[in-house]
């Protein structure tokens, strides 16, 4: 049986699970669906990841009892209830009796992007931001469900501006601007009762919306005055959080500190990471702002490859 260590990426959207060998070559990987606890039964969310490692280890005839250890970094761990929750629904896969260890997703990609030190902000499905620094001090701030006016600056949020334009133009105080147009053929929706149908049947969960944040991309792009200022509004956002742990891990005091970019609408949104870069650099003379250059996943196998002492 050949020997291998997982790595566990498990976010709103989907579950990603990546085999590499003991010298970190790669081996598989499956893409499977969201895992998140919130939401779901314990059990339901033990037969999806089941179901995703099988497909996994289906692809090079894995073994479970091959497997050296096992590092997740899960979305949704925001308190010592949820990390017992997710550790006792890792703990209870079947056939794996090596260690496991699961962390929280912002922690796991800040190890991945600023490798310990500083701090990752994460604008994906919802935000946070993680911070530690050369002490080993760590804090962090936001990731609560946006009925709270949480998840600031996220997909999700970005999203529900673009909504909540697009009501405006409904409403006839806003302009058929080049993001309204490509709101209605992105959803389909062009009169107020489609709207309002749309909205009750989604429901309140972010990851249930219609994700805009390409179309407001690409109507920024075109200069869409709307678009450019929702972007403004996000990057504001995702810079006040990421600051908010400079401030208080004293970051700033460094020669020069790290802050890493996570998450498709800063990583993929031109506008919203030059937005982000400036007002960093405009407060800050001593900040590197840094995009991942791997993945999750791939730093959770680099988690599981330390756990094993490789």
């Amino acid at each position: 049986m050949e020997p291998y260590v997982l790595g566990v990426d498990s976010g709103g959207t989907k579950c990603l699970i990546r085999a590499v060998r003991p010298d970190g070559t790669f081996l598989a990987e499956y893409s499977g669906e969201t895992s998140r606890h919130h939401g779901l039964e314990e059990a339901e969310v033990v037969r999806r990841i089941e179901r995703t490692v099988d497909a996994c280890l289906a692809q090079f005839g894995g073994k479970r009892e091959a497997c050296l250890a096992v590092a997740a970094g899960v979305s949704g761990i925001d308190s010592d209830e949820d990390a017992a929750i997710v550790d006792r629904i890792y703990h209870s896969l079947k056939g794996f009796s090596c260690p496991i260890r699961c962390l929280n997703d912002a922690e796991l990609t800040h190890y991945a992007v600023t490798g310990g030190v500083g701090v990752l902000v994460i604008s994906g499905t919802g935000s946070i931001a993680y911070g530690k620094n050369a002490a080993g001090e760590s804090a962090r701030v936001g990731g609560w469900v946006f009925t709270i006016m949480s998840d600031e600056g996220s997909g999700s949020y970005i999203s529900r501006q673009a909504l909540h334009y697009f009501s405006r133009y409904l409403d006839g105080c806003a302009e058929e601007t080049e993001l309204v147009q490509l709101v209605k053929k992105r959803v389909g929706i062009s009169t107020r009762k489609e709207l309002m149908d749309l909205c009750i049947q989604l429901g309140t969960p972010p990851w249930t919306l219609p994700r805009l944040s390409i179309e407001v991309d690409e109507a920024a792009a075109a200069g869409d005055p709307y678009a450019l200022a929702i972007l403004e509004d996000a990057a504001r956002c995702t810079f006040r959080l990421a600051d908010i742990l400079v401030q208080k891990l004293r970051l700033y005091e460094e020669a020069q500190f790290k802050v890493g970019v996570w998450g498709s609408a800063i990583v993929k949104s031109q506008y919203h990471f030059s937005e982000f870069c400036r007002l960093f650099h405009e407060k800050y003379d001593n900040v590197s702002v840094v995009k991942p250059q791997k993945d999750a996943a791939d730093g959770a196998c680099r988690l599981a490859l330390e756990m094993i002492g490789k």
